[in-house]
């Protein structure tokens, strides 16, 4: 396992990556996301920081561009800065918003 900007900083993480049902069978519910993903939302200390330009990195982890967090009219939570890119794992995905298809 890769250690990302969101282990390290304390993202919460949601759980066991789900059985990949609705995809190619070789298709990594990250190569999922980087394709089909707007915009992500992960949790950091009790908000959500939602992330936009979603990426996949050589390493197989994700990276994307903080894009504002919920309820909290600021550029910057808790060291988190609006713009800054933060790579990140599938298991610290809260929801997202998908691309149409």
């Amino acid at each position: 396992m890769h250690n990302t900007d969101a282990d390290t900083l304390g993202f919460d993480l949601v759980g066991p990556t789900p059985p990949n049902t609705n995809t190619a069978p070789t298709e990594s519910p990250e190569q999922r996301i980087a394709r089909t993903a707007i915009e992500v939302a992960l949790l950091f200390k009790g908000q959500e920081v939602h992330l936009r330009d979603i990426q996949l990195n050589e390493d197989g982890t994700l990276k994307g561009e903080v894009s504002g967090f919920s309820n909290v009219c600021a550029r910057e939570f808790e060291g988190v800065r609006f713009g800054q890119s933060l790579s990140f794992r599938y298991p610290h995905i809260q929801h997202s918003t998908r691309k149409d298809t």
